[in-house]
């Protein structure tokens, strides 16, 4: 079927016309602003200018006429409602001047699937990256699942920021990289990592303050790669055992950076997993992935009324179902993102020893930060949930030479690998974690692989990220990533039968879920 995609999110104005089989023409036009970052009216109006003669030329080059095209295909969202509009109008007009069906389709999805398309790549963890998104993707249970993403902006931004601040040009993203190149110190930037979630608003404040005070632009861009790339990688491995996948697919302008590129293919070899990499052409926005995504929602669900059309600037993956993806699912044993796990005895009794790890990715500085402050931070967090009467593994030895220690064995399977999560298991998750927020602990990755099943006991693990806190959006943070979780193993019933016992603990779980409820609705990344 010959398709035409148009792509209009943001900056960048993209015709392409393809089929199953080949990709015949993709021509794209992208606004440039003389200063500052994108600014939506102004993109509008080069979207207004330039769809039609990217549409015109893309038909010219691909060697067939208006009448062969059977399918029209355009960005219904997320994007710049300004610049989603003028694409979706002319997506209609073309659909029934042409009397052909339309397909408004989701943009990261359109990344994911080209990258799939072009590379081979069966059923990968994504890695997106760009300007204004930061996402980690994978596909379980019938559709692509939010793993990870930016709590505020995307690495793209936080990149042209500080290149702003240093006198460059949009995009600054390549002249960071440039100027990192020549960096040799390693300035003291925030490690925001949130389970596989990350923060960038912090670093670019930290990395201005640093510049104003008259570090050079080199070591600030140094750092700048080396934290926040690291960051990515972490939560890009730790995404890769939570959902069992063995291949990472790179896709969106930053994962054009050599840098980046370089620290993922060392976690990838150390894992020993398949990594590919979206051709350069098609890792910025193009027709060609929507086309793609188009001929996929297609052949799959048929095509759309043109009231159903509307473009929605909010618009998630993980609201798509993408049931021709075919799934392969493998299980890490023994080890996870940061740590090898190897069994003993201690004193008779069944041992875990856990040994924290050197990633390769990392500066080596940083990495050994990294390692002893979670080690510390992991042996104080089960002390503080034994404490508060919390179901964990007792703690018998430290070992800080080698930064590992050694703590009781609980037999029993992670909640991640149950054939169903149902009834008395539900309902006691449900009471650990709401006697977690009531004593005001934060866990910092709570995830069903990270919870120990014995009988109907329910051990948490590894809170190695975790902290005290009374605020309730640190709560809710913590309860997203165990929705994402649930719901990307056991489905949306199963986590609603979670929040139905939750709620029955008490007057704060209810506020807890209120404050998540507010932080889905106006989360910044989509």
């Amino acid at each position: 079927m010959l398709a035409l995609g148009l792509e209009g999110t943001a900056h960048t104005a993209s015709a392409s016309i393809l089929d199953e089989n080949h990709i015949y023409s993709t021509v794209s036009k992208t606004y440039k602003p003389e200063k500052g970052g994108i600014n939506p009216r102004e993109a509008a109006n080069f979207h207004f200018e330039n769809t039609v003669r990217v549409v015109h030329q893309a038909i010219k080059e691909s060697g067939y006429s208006e009448k062969d095209i059977k399918l029209v295909g355009f960005s219904k969202g997320p994007g710049l409602p300004p610049s989603l509009k003028i694409t979706a109008v002319a997506a209609r007009a073309m659909a029934l001047k042409l009397d052909v069906p339309i397909v408004g389709v989701n943009h990261p999805l359109g990344h994911i699937e080209i990258g799939r398309r072009e590379t081979g790549a069966n059923d990968p963890v994504m890695l997106y990256v760009s300007g204004g998104n930061t996402q980690i993707l994978a596909h379980k249970n019938g559709r692509y699942r939010v793993f990870g993403e930016t709590l505020d902006i995307g690495i793209g931004n936080m990149l042209d920021k500080i290149a702003r601040d240093m006198g460059f040009p949009f995009p600054g993203g390549p002249q960071v990289e440039r100027l990192a190149r020549s960096g040799k110190k390693l300035l003291d930037l925030p490690y925001s990592v949130n389970g596989m979630d990350c923060s960038f608003s912090g670093i670019y404040t930290a990395a201005k303050t640093f510049l104003n005070k008259g570090e050079s632009e080199e070591d600030v861009a140094y750092s700048i790669q080396e934290i926040s790339f690291s960051m990515l990688v972490e939560t890009l491995e730790r995404a890769l055992y939570t959902s069992g996948k063995k291949e990472v697919l790179l896709a969106g302008g930053v994962a054009r950076n050599k840098r980046l590129k370089e620290m993922i293919s060392k976690m990838a070899g150390d894992l020993g997993i398949g990594i590919f990499e979206t051709p350069e052409k098609y890792c910025m926005d193009n027709g060609a992935m929507i086309g793609q995504a188009a001929i996929l929602t297609y052949s799959t669900f048929g095509g759309q009324k043109i009231e159903d059309t509307a473009i929605d600037q909010m618009y998630r993956i993980d609201e798509v179902e993408s049931p021709w993806v075919k799934e392969v699912n493998v299980i890490y044993a023994n080890r996870g993102a940061e740590s090898v796990i190897s069994e003993g005895k201690f004193h008779g009794y069944g041992s875990i020893v856990k040994e924290r790890i050197s990633k390769s990715y990392r500066q080596e500085s940083l990495d050994l930060r990294i390692r002893a402050k979670r080690m510390r931070n992991e042996i104080i967090s089960l002390h503080r949930m034994l404490e508060a009467n919390i179901n964990v593994p007792s703690v018998f030895s430290m070992d800080e030479g080698r930064l590992s220690f050694e703590m009781e064995k609980i037999p029993g399977l992670q909640a991640s690998n149950l054939a169903k999560l149902e009834g008395k298991i539900i309902e006691e998750i449900a009471d650990a974690v709401s006697k977690l927020h009531e004593n005001g602990i934060i866990h910092g990755d709570l995830t069903l692989n990270n919870m120990i099943v014995n009988g109907n006991r329910i051990f948490f693990l590894d809170p190695s990220m975790g902290k005290i806190s009374s605020n309730l959006t640190d709560m809710a943070y913590d309860l997203r990533l165990l929705k994402e979780s649930i719901i990307s193993i056991y489905g949306l019933e199963t986590y609603n039968k979670f929040e139905q016992n939750y709620i029955k603990k008490g007057q704060k779980c209810l506020e807890i879920l209120g404050v998540l409820n507010d932080i889905e609705k106006r989360r910044r990344y989509v």
